[in-house]
């Protein structure tokens, strides 16, 4: 009886300590730089902005007040090429912290470069991604209509 009793309880432990271990590769494409696709694929999801830097690559001096209101804002990008913007800022520089939503398409040219199409004084924006999770939006001076040679950085 004993013998019994020693089996079925070592019989179990057995077939826990063999279980095989999975050694298929996990397929989410979630853009963590490790499953990179080089199709549209690998810029889909919602990139949330991190900072306006000027040309000189330093980020703005604002207040932290401004800052949590501007660090809201997101781009939604989809593989049929149509990207919705969160744009979230502070309204003539005194608050409150305001927002608008703007509808855009954009082109994929390969895994470092997108076309935004939108409605700009300086015409289609030419995004770069510098790594796979971040992408550089160059900033327009809309009184002049020119690149001021500053940039957006978005994280994904």
């Amino acid at each position: 009886m004993k013998k019994l009793l020693l089996i079925l309880m070592i019989t179990p432990i057995l077939f826990i300590s063999c279980n095989k271990d999975d050694d298929t590769p996990d397929n989410n494409n979630n853009n963590n730089g490790n499953n990179l696709t080089g199709t549209i694929a690998d810029v889909v999801g919602v990139w949330q902005f991190i900072g306006h830097y000027d040309a000189s690559g330093n980020i703005g001096n604002q207040s932290p007040s401004i800052v949590a209101c501007l660090t809201q804002s997101t781009i939604t990008l989809d593989s049929l090429g149509n990207g919705i913007v969160m744009d979230y800022y502070w309204n003539n520089g005194i608050g409150p912290c305001l927002s608008q939503s703007i509808v855009f398409s954009f082109n994929y040219i390969n895994s470092t470069t997108l076309e935004f199409i939108t409605p700009s004084s300086c015409g289609n924006p030419t995004v770069t991604l510098p790594i796979p999770t971040q992408f550089k939006i160059p900033s327009c001076n809309a009184d002049n209509g020119s690149w001021d040679g500053g940039y957006l950085l978005y994280e994904l």
